[in-house]
């Protein structure tokens, strides 16, 4: 599989800033892919930590939160595919209207529902990632907002060095940045799909609508096609 054909198209497109800035995001997450690998034997073993892998369970088994960014996400496994092991869900908090929902110590991390869902990232038996998708309402819970605010969330997202995690975290941190245009696509493709039912308060939570829009990426490829557009402007 080659390179993602609209990630080449934006780059050719972005400033000078936008590739230096995703080069950054593309070098610290292969670093920390690396050092997570040669620590753990790769990401996934990270998360489940020699655990049995259970269908639907979370890995870890209380999920990851960065408390002061307002992130989260958890590794399970529990579809059958060709390349998939297993998946990532990422979360933000928020409130009703898109704004931050801030933690409080002691108190329960999420009143009525759960975080806000962004997105999700497929992962081989290996650890490498190989596919983006955002899911349906009623998979995940938490508030449903449009292509824009959702972007708004995940441009905000990062998950800082939680204990015995820093390195799955940042590399995460860095591979949300770097996928950043075509997160923004599978929205926007979520969007129209769910704009052609009459009554989406009803759509959200028809079991029959999973899977809302979905991509197989190559992050190797997609990465080389980065760094030969930025060598190609001289960076």
């Amino acid at each position: 599989m080659t390179a993602s054909s609209h990630l080449r198209r934006h780059w050719r497109a972005a400033s000078d800033t936008q590739i230096d800035l995703a080069l950054r995001s593309a070098r610290a997450s292969v670093s920390a892919f690396s050092t997570a690998t040669a620590e753990h034997g790769s990401l996934i073993q990270n998360w489940i930590a020699g655990r049995e892998v259970l269908e639907f369970e979370h890995y870890p088994p209380d999920d990851l939160v960065d408390v002061r960014k307002g992130s989260q996400f958890y590794y399970h496994s529990h579809r059958n595919g060709d390349q998939e092991h297993g998946h990532l869900h990422l979360f933000w908090h928020a409130t009703a209207t898109g704004r931050r929902r801030y933690l409080k110590l002691g108190k329960p991390r999420w009143n009525r529902t759960e975080p806000t869902h962004l997105f999700a990232i497929s992962l081989d038996a290996r650890g490498l990632p190989v596919g983006l998708f955002t899911v349906n309402q009623w998979v995940t819970d938490g508030h449903w907002f449009d292509a824009a605010t959702t972007m708004a969330c995940v441009d905000r997202f990062a998950m800082g060095g939680i204990e015995g995690y820093e390195h799955s975290c940042r590399w995460l941190t860095g591979f949300v940045r770097l996928y950043r245009p075509l997160i923004n696509e599978l929205l926007v493709r979520r969007d129209r799909r769910m704009a052609r039912r009459s009554d989406l308060t009803k759509a959200l939570q028809d079991r029959d609508l999973e899977v809302l829009s979905l991509t197989p990426i190559n992050w190797i490829a997609d990465m080389d096609a980065l760094e030969a557009e930025a060598a190609r402007r001289g960076r």
